[in-house]
């Protein structure tokens, strides 16, 4: 390994760059996990803010030289890596060059070292990237055996070895990313060479120096070590005071009615949380900003938003919105009329926007926990087969095989023989492992594993076909080079699993395999079922465009730190009228009790694999429509992609790019589209938004929210005066009740 690495920076002593571009997305570790349930917008760039960010197209791009028909060979042999030769490790044997000096290595005629007169930029690039590929795969598996064991098999030893696997691993992408940056970028003529290139230049937070690095690994780990380690004390029974956020607070916050408990429940959890690592994040902030700048980047926002290559990604994202949000505001008021029935006009005025403890849910981000007392047509059940399965004699290994019919049905590939030998399908009993369900990639084009836990579950045969649309990705995509081998962008793969889930979770399908009688197919039970679907889908998509818009502005700088907290409660107002329960302040710092602040994870991937879900489900049933010469004016929620080659053939060309296009590009050849549209989530949902818009018009509410009042003081003894009227005081009770007796104490000593 050593002398390849000797051999890879010898032919490269080149000047310039090729680092001034970033993709937020490329080091993660090869596996694809279910996003987290337990899961007015300020200032906005100018259109042109991200400009930089554009594919560099220097002149003659595509000009190749006189040698045109070998350097096109090499360069499809390099994307298509089903070619023997690929493997071939002499394909290309180094040659003595008569023009350079064997002492000192230059050139004669004074070229500087490393090149030839006769020097051929394709040849070379594809050389080295065949070189690259090839140790990073190798890294790449070593790494993911490492994790697997680890996730598997939790004990010391194992989370050593995925630690030392995942150092490898960086180190291996430093070392081969220093070497494509002296690559002189107006010498790569190769659009697809020079998209590899950035790909392989991708190396985060890493490209700080090593004392920095650990500095930041050290403040991410601080901060998660309080958010892990936060305990509140009960409400029902104050001396008991080790109730964690998993399982002890989400169950209160779910189940719970009682205005008073959840609302002190949401109160401690932020305390013991958010509170404590204030400015642990600062410093995080400043350090994220800081490898952005090391990458060519004016900040951290620029770096997290290349992977999407639009010059005006906040503006994608907030049209998005807009189209979506007449739907939301539709459920908000609807929903806010069931509380208030529930809670009294008392505590959830008409117009006001909706506190966010009484939700079901810490963040308010999703609020199916809430479905019982707000469901349109009570009595009549939505969809839940886990009775049916279980009399029918399911198991985890028929849910398996139920989930690998469906793709062959679409005329997509059956598990692999080592996916069957090696996954991990039920939880073992002698040995401790991460039950969260996961797909994983070995880097090695034939191991592909999943990972759960199963339970003989509705929910569960969902999560099935969700993280086996994972992997039929990864086999569609695994004859492209290893920095392909990605997602289109980074919320594609979310994205394509979350359509089929839809697929493979609709009534329709529920029907075809058994396990739904049809007589359920009537109004009540449709709008009881679109119904479960928003209060997940529109209250995600209103609190990630939140959090990461949060997010965006710290990094630019664009919120000071003495206003951290009071400008995250304006976003939850203006972006989907929600509002904390009791006053805040800037002592406070609600943002870091969710997970993915204090672990520096992007939210907004869950944005856009939402919105591009509907968008691609839209798509794959309008040709599974056709080819049946179906009615194409049904509505989309009765879509059912089940045995359809029409639908697989446009999914297996969505899903066979990887990221080898810009994911636009990948839209606009599979389904006709090259932007985030909000439109078809609209479609999906239409039926619900006429029975809402009708029952809100029946029942006078006032659809919107109107600001009710300060959510957020900005100074800090005002804040902790208010200890009357619901007012929730955020100084520690032992300051407050000392702050009395020393009043107390003056007016008897003025008396």
């Amino acid at each position: 390994m050593a002398g390849f690495l000797i051999w890879l920076l010898l032919p490269l002593h080149f000047s310039m760059g090729c680092c001034e571009r970033q993709d937020g997305g490329r080091s993660d570790p090869f596996r694809y996990v279910d996003r987290e349930r337990s899961y007015r917008v300020s200032e906005s760039p100018p259109r042109d803010a991200g400009v930089r960010f554009q594919e560099y197209d220097p002149p003659g791009r595509g000009v190749y030289d006189s040698r045109t028909r070998e350097n096109e060979e090499l360069l499809g042999r390099f994307l298509d890596t089903q070619d023997p030769r690929y493997y071939n490790a002499d394909r290309y044997p180094e040659k003595k060059r008569p023009d350079v000096n064997e002492e000192d290595g230059r050139i004669r005629d004074g070229t500087p070292p490393g090149f030839r007169t006769d020097f051929i930029p394709s040849r070379e690039l594809i050389n080295l990237l065949f070189q690259a590929d090839t140790l990073l795969s190798q890294q790449c598996t070593s790494n993911v055996d490492a994790q697997w064991a680890f996730e598997t098999n939790i004990n010391e030893a194992t989370q050593l070895q995925a630690l030392e696997g995942q150092l490898a691993y960086t180190e291996a992408q430093i070392k081969i990313r220093d070497v494509l940056c002296k690559i002189p970028k107006d010498r790569v003529r190769e659009n697809h060479l020079w998209r590899a290139i950035r790909f392989l230049s991708v190396i985060g937070i890493a490209a700080l120096p090593r004392d920095q690095l650990d500095r930041y690994n050290r403040l991410i780990n601080d901060m998660l070590a309080v958010y892990n380690g936060a305990t509140t004390c009960s409400y029902k029974d104050p001396l008991k005071c080790n109730l964690r956020l998993e399982p002890d607070l989400t169950n209160i916050m779910a189940k719970s009615k009682d205005w008073d408990e959840l609302q002190h429940t949401w109160i401690e959890w932020h305390r013991r949380s958010g509170q404590k690592i204030r400015d642990l994040y600062d410093q995080m902030v400043d350090l994220s900003n800081y490898a952005a700048r090391l990458n060519n980047f004016t900040d951290y926002y620029e770096y997290l938003s290349f992977p999407y290559e639009s010059p005006s990604f906040r503006l994608d994202v907030e049209d998005a919105w807009a189209q979506i949000k007449p739907l939301y505001d539709e459920l908000h008021a609807y929903v806010r009329r069931k509380l208030r029935d529930l809670y009294g006009p008392e505590k959830l005025g008409r117009e006001a926007p909706m506190p966010a403890h009484i939700l079901g849910n810490m963040w308010a981000q999703s609020w199916t926990n809430i479905l019982d007392v707000t469901i349109p047509y009570p009595g009549k059940t939505f969809v839940d087969v886990t009775p049916q399965m279980n009399s029918q004699g399911y198991t985890p290994l028929t849910m398996f095989r139920l989930a690998e019919e469906f793709f062959l049905s679409l005329n997509l590939s059956g598990m692999p023989p080592d996916f069957w030998a090696h996954s991990l399908l039920q939880e073992p009993p002698d040995r401790p492992v991460i039950c969260q369900p996961s797909a994983w990639d070995f880097c090695n084009r034939r191991d592909y594993r999943i990972k759960m836990c199963t339970r003989v579950t509705m929910k569960d045969l969902v999560t099935i076909h969700h993280e086996m649309t994972h992997i039929q990705y990864f086999l569609e995509y695994r004859n492209k080079p290893k920095v392909f081998r990605d997602g289109a962008n980074p919320g594609f793969h979310e994205a394509v699993s979350e359509a089929i889930a839809m697929s493979a979770g609709s009534p329709k399908h529920l029907r075809t395999l058994g396990l739904v009688f049809s007589s359920n197919d009537d109004i009540p039970h449709n709008i009881n079922y679109l119904y479960s679907l928003a209060l997940d889908k529109l209250p995600f998509l209103a609190f990630s465009l939140a959090l990461d818009s949060w997010r965006w502005d710290v990094f630019q700088g664009a919120i000071p730190k003495e206003r951290y907290n009071c400008q995250w409660w304006d976003y939850r107002e203006k972006i989907g009228g929600i509002k904390p329960p009791v006053l805040r302040s800037e002592t406070d710092f609600d943002p870091g009790s969710k997970y993915h602040v204090p672990a520096n994870i992007p939210y907004i991937r869950y944005f856009v694999s939402t919105v591009l879900q509907f968008q691609i489900f839209r798509g794959l049933c309008r040709a599974a429509v056709k080819q049946a010469h179906l009615n194409p004016s049904d509505p989309l929620y009765k879509c059912d992609v089940y045995r359809s080659s029409a639908a697989g053939n446009v999914l297996a060309n969505l899903m066979s790019k990887g990221s080898s296009q810009p994911w636009q590009e990948v839209l606009q050849e599979s389904i006709g589209e090259s932007r985030l549209d909000g439109g078809a989530l609209r479609d999906f949902f239409a039926p619900l938004e006429e029975w809402l818009r009708n029952e809100n018009l029946r029942t006078g509410e006032t659809v919107g929210w109107l600001y009710d009042g300060d959510y957020c003081k900005h100074s800090i003894e005002t804040a902790n005066l208010q200890v009357l009227g619901g007012f929730y005081n955020s100084a520690p009770k032992n300051e407050v009740f000392g702050l009395a007796i020393f009043l107390f104490l003056i007016v008897q000593f003025m008396s």
